[in-house]
């Protein structure tokens, strides 16, 4: 009896060790299926608008002509059926997608909205200005008056508070932007306030429009001579 028992628990522990590794093998199996999945979809459906729609389009006729012929369409009505559905699609694709080229564009023209007096950014200690070291490519992109792949975190705190000091945004920006941005007014404040708004986050935080107004209106009327010494250390870090 007990040796029944013995060997009961042996074939149960072989059966679970083989389960174990068929789950193993399932798992890098699926793994690998992702890794690859995801690669194809990177780099050929999703590599542009076009790739997009021809993706989705194909998708939709295989799973259309699937559904009629299941629903014992005659073989007319499935034909239009099926290009009636196609055609109505490919609409809404164009205008989906010219709606997003919109948008696009009008982040793309809050970047090209201002000439920039450096092209890069190379050589420069960037935590002394706020920024880390891994945001170098995203400035670079934005002094080029290209869009940035992910929003640039500023990190200076002002003196007595933990927030990100605006001020001090405002200041880098005064002096990489031609010209300065200090005698902004009405339609050239409120773009700058898109850009900045899309551009940078304030220590992991989303700019806040209202913060942003008060402190550019606090920052743009301190004295001259507060005003140039407060730039004076930025000057430095930037070699001005």
């Amino acid at each position: 009896m007990l040796l029944k028992t013995e060997n009961k628990v042996k074939t149960t522990q072989k059966k679970l060790l083989k389960m174990e590794t068929i789950i193993q093998k399932t798992g890098k199996l699926l793994y690998l299926l992702d890794r690859k999945g995801k690669r194809i979809l990177n780099t050929k459906v999703l590599k542009n608008h076009t790739s997009v729609i021809l993706f989705i389009m194909v998708v939709c006729l295989i799973t259309f002509l699937t559904m009629f012929w299941a629903w014992g369409y005659p073989l007319f009505k499935i034909i239009v059926y099926t290009s009636t559905a196609i055609v109505i699609l490919f609409i809404v694709l164009i205008v989906v997608g010219s709606w997003h080229e919109a948008k696009r564009l009008h982040r793309n023209e809050l970047v090209s909205c201002f000439y920039f007096k450096r092209s890069n950014i190379n050589g420069i200690h960037l935590p002394d200005l706020g920024f880390s070291e891994t945001d170098r490519e995203n400035l670079n992109l934005v002094l080029n008056n290209l869009p940035a792949t992910n929003k640039i975190d500023f990190k200076l705190v002002s003196d007595n508070r933990m927030a990100a000091d605006y001020k001090k945004l405002f200041r880098i920006l005064h002096l990489l932007i031609d010209g300065g941005i200090r005698d902004f007014k009405k339609e050239r404040k409120e773009m700058l306030f898109k850009f900045i708004e899309s551009t940078f986050t304030l220590n992991g935080l989303e700019v806040n429009r209202a913060s942003l107004n008060s402190r550019f209106s606090e920052w743009v009327n301190e004295s001259e001579k507060e005003f140039s010494g407060n730039l004076e250390p930025f000057r430095k870090v930037l070699g001005q």
